[in-house]
């Protein structure tokens, strides 16, 4: 499991993950398997699930070699905002922005967390979700300047 922390509507730094396949079942674990070979692969989603329940879908950038199986997101301003969306391939519902849901038990004043997890398409009909343990973390933390 990953962490990512961010501060209220700031759209850096930028969120950029290595994906993992699993690793073997004899290794110890917290072990990485090797890194996936994006090759062949046509879609990159961010996959955003707020302390709410609420989902968001952001679309990721393929970064560098395929090889190295990296993906990146860069947080924009209508992250932030509260906008109903459409409907994800299994007709939930998810939000345009929200990012900011209150949690049932927050981590500490002024601190949200929602979990993440990331979908490569590609190829062929072929669906993958990263990470294939816990999934990572998105901490948010008030900003004392911007109330």
């Amino acid at each position: 499991m990953g962490v990512f922390i961010l501060k209220y509507r700031d759209t850096r730094p930028i969120l950029q993950v290595t994906l993992h396949d699993p690793a073997d079942e004899d290794d110890p674990p917290g072990t990485l398997g090797p890194v996936h070979d994006l090759a062949g692969s046509t879609s990159w989603k961010l996959h955003i699930r707020l302390s709410d329940g609420t989902r968001l879908i952001r679309d990721m950038n393929k970064e560098g070699l395929d090889s190295a199986g990296t993906l990146s997101y860069t947080w924009v301003a209508e992250d932030w905002g509260a906008e109903s969306g459409g409907t994800g391939v299994d007709g939930d519902p998810y939000t345009v922005g929200g990012l900011v849901a209150g949690p049932t038990l927050p981590l500490a004043v002024g601190e949200v967390e929602h979990t993440m997890e990331y979908e490569v398409i590609g190829p062929g009909d072929e669906r993958v979700t990263f990470p294939n343990g816990e999934e990572d973390v998105l901490r948010i933390r008030a900003d004392i300047g911007q109330g």
